[in-house]
């Protein structure tokens, strides 16, 4: 059976899941090489000297740090959208809707400037909390000093103005209920991935103690990690972004 390229991403990197994390690195990505694992962080949190060594340390290894948000928790609800997607999908944590442009584009600012500031490389990823952008659409994020953004449709390249629709797996069954709903998702979006079309498997801090855990051992183990950056060095068709809608 041929191995499904994926990108994987492991979400919510944040003090408190910093043993969470460790834990999926050391005993369940240990056949994944760490240059094929991006770690979302959340930095607006109070992060301890030592804490930041681990995350170094990490990054030394070779796995790549990317921004997450700023402190993944909602502020406020102010939209039915908003409440509908917390109830229905985010919970608390999709922290940019109901914030304006000007609030986000100061969110992403500052998640930039707090790895420059901590002597980490630069990012060039950027994943919103449950993958929701908000009022930002393609021309505000190519202002903006990221140059990849991930969204629940895709994956934008805002420096080549190129956006690929890509598939979506998670494993987040933190309740009974979630895991055939998740099951169901996971199968949907294996059948449309393809070579050209890989898949990204989203891995949250506490998923190999979920409902899912069986089943994210068993996605790990058939797929070829790549690197998300392929699939705009090659000739694979992309669409070009125009608005907000797209992201």
């Amino acid at each position: 059976m041929s191995l499904l390229p994926a990108i994987i991403s492991l979400h919510d990197v944040m003090p408190h899941t910093l043993d969470e994390t460790e834990e999926l690195l050391a005993d369940w990505l240990t056949d994944i090489p760490p240059e094929r694992v991006t770690l979302l962080v959340v930095p607006g949190l109070n992060w301890q000297p030592a804490q930041l060594d681990r995350l170094r340390e990490w990054e030394r290894q070779g796995y790549e740090l990317a921004g997450h948000g700023w402190i993944h928790h909602v502020r406020r609800v102010k939209t039915l959208y908003h409440c509908l997607h917390s109830i229905l999908i985010s919970r608390r944590a999709a922290e940019h809707l109901s914030l304006s442009e000007n609030e986000l584009v100061t969110l992403l600012n500052d998640n930039y400037h707090w790895f420059q500031h901590h002597d980490f490389k630069t990012p060039e990823l950027y994943v919103p909390p449950a993958w929701a952008m908000g009022q930002l659409d393609t021309a505000a994020l190519q202002r903006l000093p990221f140059r990849y953004y991930e969204s629940t449709p895709g994956l934008l390249d805002s420096q080549q103005n190129r956006f690929r629709r890509l598939p979506l797996a998670g494993f987040e069954a933190d309740r009974r209920w979630r895991g055939p709903c998740l099951r169901t998702w996971n199968g949907i979006n294996r059948v449309v991935a393809a070579p050209q079309r890989p898949i990204r498997l989203s891995i949250h801090p506490f998923d190999h103690r979920y409902h899912l855990a069986h089943s994210l051992r068993r996605w790990l183990s058939r797929v070829q990690p790549i690197d998300y950056r392929s699939l705009f060095d090659s000739a694979a068709p992309a669409s070009r972004p125009g608005n907000a809608t797209a992201l």
